[in-house]
């Protein structure tokens, strides 16, 4: 993990002329080792919290939308935010894709894509609403109690805005089922305009 802080402090110097301070480096190494220990922790105690994780995509529960979300952390600077709104037939509803500035870890970025996705839902009017992410801190923190990090401050707000929907369940769910959300927050990088919107698509369910 150090090594690769250090190949991307490198490369930001060629790309970006921006010189990371080693202190930089070495919390940057920390946050990825602690993103592996979550993920070895979801693979192996995945009742510890009691947020238990799908693989492969289910629909919700009759009169429920599921909303997957999911981030990217764009090595240039960035992330990518999507969700994707689908109806408890499995039809899609409507997705929503966000390049937002600065720089994040993975866990914040997730916790970004997240308030992003119901500050989106509640202008849509959507209620009784799933929302699936892969972050297992992330479902795993909205159905505990938040510290006082900036990650925990962001899932506050998110767990604030959740109280604008009628119904709301957080649940963490395997890459491999949250792949859709996961290939639009990707695809964020390709947006010119930072901070800008886009509807991707949608029909009445």
């Amino acid at each position: 993990m150090l090594c690769w802080s250090l190949w991307h402090r490198r490369n930001k110097w060629v790309w970006n002329h921006a010189n990371g301070s080693i202190f930089g480096v070495w919390n940057t190494a920390k946050g990825l080792i602690r993103e592996w220990t979550e993920v070895q922790a979801r693979e192996g105690s995945m009742s510890v919290t009691g947020v238990n994780g799908d693989r492969v995509w289910s629909k919700p529960s009759m009169g429920w939308f599921k909303v997957n979300v999911d981030a990217a952390v764009f090595m240039l600077g960035g992330i990518g935010v999507a969700a994707v709104v689908r109806d408890d037939q499995g039809g899609f509803v409507a997705a929503h894709v966000l390049k937002l500035p600065g720089k994040w870890n993975p866990r914040e970025a997730e916790a970004l894509a997240l308030k992003e996705a119901l500050a989106w839902v509640i202008k849509k009017g959507y209620q009784k609403c799933e929302f699936e992410t892969d972050c297992y801190a992330l479902a795993a923190t909205c159905n505990g109690s938040p510290g006082n990090s900036l990650f925990d401050t962001i899932v506050t707000d998110c767990i604030g805005l959740s109280k604008h929907i009628n119904q709301v369940l957080f649940r963490f769910a395997f890459r491999s089922a949250n792949n859709v959300a996961h290939v639009l927050a990707q695809a964020a990088y390709s947006m010119t305009d930072v901070g800008r919107r886009r509807r991707v698509g949608c029909h009445s369910s």
